[in-house]
């Protein structure tokens, strides 16, 4: 549902729409702006004209939108609940020591009571409080709703305030995702209940984690570059359009999380072509590892390569050795997500030994929420 923005004043972190919009209730729901998106409450109005919503000034500001911009509003449908315990990096903008800031903002902290109060935060987000200089990233809320990560802020129920400090450094983003025959295999477990355990196919546990990822990647004001690859016995790249001259390119400014959503769709429409190859791991990462040099050679900035896989190689060389001849001095970090109960783990624990990174063996649903805050450390450390 598209909606023009208005800024409105401090409204306890309600945004306002017309009665023809929502139930009467206050509901939860994502709000997506050109450059940013996060979750919010909102409620009807009569006063509100049709097509607008009226944004707390906070939420305006954290959209990074103007008046009269388009608003993508998506209801949730899920209970959130209020936030007991909250996780706070402190980034100074005024070139201070950040653990000079947080120890001054702990001895007044309920002097920020009203930046915080009724909003909704997610782990990964980031706002900043530009009359203060200073940007908070939130590195844990609990409890927090499991989809979404995110929980509201009620003032009087938040019990424990941690404030920590970080040395920002960002790195850019090189995903490469399985798509083929072995992706087909549904051995991930997402839920038990009543009728017994519910399994999803691979491919749709990587499409989940992209969605993931999408929702809960940190905001960035830095030039760090984004690249996607798909590969099954043939490597295929995700190319966008230069705004400037109209060319394609397989390398992106990732300027917003909306560059990582395209992506999922993008490679989830490939399954109907690829559902039937086989792999070729090695090709991949040898692409990979190229573009991620490509990507470092733009900003200076490191490359952190997120290698999606079953871990089987039925085309192609071994991607183990593959990975230690074209690594060399790359300035790169892997992290590798062995997907599926049965997926060869132990070739996606090489794949990441030789790159000094990390592994993670996805076989439930539950191992998605590691994955994103594995790859949130890893952006900014």
């Amino acid at each position: 549902m598209i909606l023009r923005a208005r800024q409105g004043r401090h409204q306890q972190g309600i945004c306002f729409v017309s009665s023809d919009i929502i139930g009467q209730a206050i509901e939860a729901c994502k709000l997506t702006s050109e450059s940013s998106s996060l979750y919010a409450d909102v409620k009807i109005s009569e006063k509100v004209p049709e097509g607008i919503i009226v944004l707390d000034t906070r939420i305006f500001e954290m959209l990074n939108c103007e008046n009269g911009e388009e608003i993508d509003l998506h209801v949730l449908n899920i209970k959130l609940p209020y936030c007991t315990e909250i996780h706070l990096d402190v980034i100074s903008n005024r070139e201070l020591e950040n653990h000079t800031i947080a120890q001054a903002i702990s001895k007044h902290i309920d002097d920020f009571k009203d930046h915080f109060e009724g909003l909704i935060l997610r782990q990964g987000q980031e706002f900043s409080l530009t009359e203060l200089g200073v940007t908070f990233v939130v590195r844990y809320l609990g409890p927090s709703e499991p989809t979404t990560n995110s929980a509201r802020i009620k003032w009087k129920n938040l019990l424990k305030i941690h404030l920590g400090t970080t040395n920002f450094q960002p790195s850019n983003l090189c995903i490469i995702s399985e798509v083929a025959a072995a992706t087909q295999i549904a051995d991930i477990r997402m839920s038990v209940d009543d009728a017994g355990e519910k399994f999803i196919t691979r491919h749709q546990a990587i499409l989940k984690t992209l969605d993931a990822i999408h929702v809960n990647l940190p905001e960035n004001g830095c030039d760090m570059q984004f690249t996607g690859l798909a590969f099954s016995d043939e490597v295929v790249s995700f190319t966008t359009f230069d705004s400037q001259t109209g060319e394609e390119s397989e390398i992106s400014t990732l300027f917003s999380s909306t560059l990582l959503r395209a992506f999922g769709k993008w490679f989830d429409a490939l399954l109907d072509k690829f559902s039937n190859r086989s792999s070729n791991p090695g090709a991949a990462l040898k692409y990979g590892l190229d573009k991620a040099q490509a990507l470092s050679e733009i900003n200076g900035l490191p490359t952190i390569i997120i290698f999606f896989s079953s871990g089987v190689y039925s085309a192609g060389q071994n991607p183990v050795k593959v990975t230690r001849i074209n690594l060399g001095d790359k300035n790169v970090k892997f992290l590798t997500i062995s997907v599926g109960k049965d997926s060869a783990t132990d070739i996606m624990e090489a794949i990441a030994k030789e790159g000094k990174g990390t592994t993670i063996h996805m076989h439930d649903g539950e191992k998605m929420k590691l994955i994103v805050d594995t790859i949130n450390r890893m952006l900014v450390n």
